[in-house]
């Protein structure tokens, strides 16, 4: 008699627990698995970097437009003097980050028209609002390092052109 008491509680505990931990883990929401952006696309938009001379301040703007970038600088009155437009791919194989341009062709300035098919590269890394290209530290690159800081631009006091 003893075992059949033993059968019927196992019974009963069953039958009412098993509800209960459905229902629980049911009502339970799921977390949300935030996605973080790429580093491609935290580099997209626009960044901007000024260069102060005797003459004047200087704007360059960069546009990160899908799988191309427009560079242009503006002289102190905003006109553009120089620009250019190229390919680009972001190479995250590395352990840092690769910024890989090439098909660069001028749109405004003296040799506007020309062209220029070889790749070329540099290191960078995105913080915040800030865009940090690192050139001269790969293999096979000649010269002294060299920083740009670029800001996110957020006003562009400049008419967008049609890149």
């Amino acid at each position: 008699m003893p075992s059949f008491l033993v059968v019927l509680a196992f019974a009963f505990v069953s039958l009412c627990c098993v509800p209960i931990v459905a229902v629980a883990t049911e009502d339970v929401p799921s977390p949300e698995v935030a996605v973080k952006p790429s580093i491609a696309e935290l580099i997209q938009g626009e960044w901007v970097v000024y260069r102060d001379t005797p003459n004047g301040r200087y704007m360059t703007i960069k546009q990160h437009l899908g799988d191309h970038s427009v560079v242009t600088i503006y002289d102190p009155g905003n006109t553009p003097i120089r620009s250019h437009r190229s390919e680009y791919r972001v190479d995250t194989s590395g352990s840092v980050p690769i910024f890989r341009y090439r098909n660069k062709v001028v749109l405004v300035g003296p040799n506007a028209g020309a062209k220029e098919e070889r790749e070329s590269a540099y290191i960078f890394r995105v913080d915040g609002d800030r865009f940090f290209e690192v050139h001269g530290m790969l293999p096979g690159d000649k010269g002294e390092p060299s920083l740009i800081t670029w800001e996110r631009l957020k006003n562009n006091p400049i008419p967008k052109p049609k890149a």
